[in-house]
């Protein structure tokens, strides 16, 4: 299991952005927040385009945090999704953005 975790994080952390990329007001932490929530509409069987409308109902700081959730919520419903519990997809995605913070 440990293996297959860490196969998990490898491929997102690759395939995610890896330049640091900006957050707004935002922190990894809230990023890491907002795909564990994200994976428990998935769970909750929250379709994708609910969701996306759960996106637009929120306030932002700064244009580029709808963005990063954009591009969050598309990793939760795609395939990397398919492997991750509520908890992974928070630490697969807070892990991302510290690794583009260094």
């Amino acid at each position: 299991m440990r293996t297959f975790f860490a196969f998990l994080l490898a491929a997102a952390v690759c395939n995610a952005q890896a330049a640091p990329y900006p957050l707004g007001t935002m922190t990894c932490d809230d990023i890491g927040a907002f795909a564990s929530e994200a994976m428990t509409w998935r769970k909750s069987d929250v379709t994708y385009d609910e969701a996306k409308l759960k996106l637009e109902e929120r306030q932002y700081g700064d244009p580029v945090e709808k963005k990063n959730l954009t591009i969050i919520l598309a990793y939760v419903y795609g395939n990397y999704g398919n492997n991750w519990t509520v908890e992974s997809a928070g630490n697969v995605m807070r892990s991302d953005c510290l690794r583009g913070r260094d």
